[in-house]
């Protein structure tokens, strides 16, 4: 598990990397442990990264993936604090998704529309966000990204669950089943300690 400032020896090698001026590696940390903290629900960790990346002046988009995870963090964030400046984040990181949506749709459609999803649930527009939520995860199995669609899936079940939504057992179901699919049976225990059904 990456976690920068959990664990000592990888932020000792990210402390290493910024002082010989290793700014791919850098960048790197910050990419992937923005990625990993958002999986693993340390939403404060994966805007630090994504914050800490866009410091360093050498941010690469990844075709889609960094404004994806980062906006994913933003409005997670959003969720958690009611502060309008992840919100404005998160308008810019979406901004970035659909042009890269026009130019790549079956690889960043899903994320389009998971990110419109989370920022409607975010906004209590709960009738555009339900609709979003299912489009996102059926986007992301047609394209077969299928740990975006775990991903679609677990935003899926903790927003219907939070509306008292029976769909939320379902994709909570497929959630884990993903992950699992996907080879991440850490996050599949994680998911069966943190659930509230």
């Amino acid at each position: 598990l990456l976690l920068i400032g959990r664990d000592k020896e990888q932020e000792s090698i990210l402390n290493k990397a910024i002082e010989q001026n290793n700014a791919f590696l850098a960048i790197q940390m910050f990419i992937f442990g923005c990625v990993e903290a958002y999986i693993y629900g340390d939403y404060e960790l994966a805007v630090n990264f994504a914050q800490k990346r866009h410091e360093t002046g050498f941010d690469v988009p990844f075709y889609g993936m960094t404004d994806f995870f980062d906006g994913l963090s933003f409005l997670a964030m959003a969720h958690q604090s009611n502060d309008q400046k992840w919100i404005l984040s998160a308008n810019k990181s979406i901004s970035n998704i659909d042009l890269f949506s026009k130019l790549s749709p079956s690889n960043c459609e899903h994320k389009l529309l998971l990110l419109q999803a989370e920022m409607n649930s975010a906004m209590g527009e709960v009738e555009e966000a339900s609709i979003k939520y299912e489009l996102a995860v059926s986007a992301a199995e047609r394209n077969e990204f299928i740990h975006e669609q775990a991903i679609a899936n677990e935003r899926a079940a903790e927003f219907f669950l939070r509306h008292d939504d029976p769909r939320a057992c379902y994709h909570y179901s497929k959630a884990q089943s993903l992950f699992l699919k996907w080879g991440a049976q850490r996050k599949v225990d994680d998911l069966l300690m943190s659930i509230a059904l």
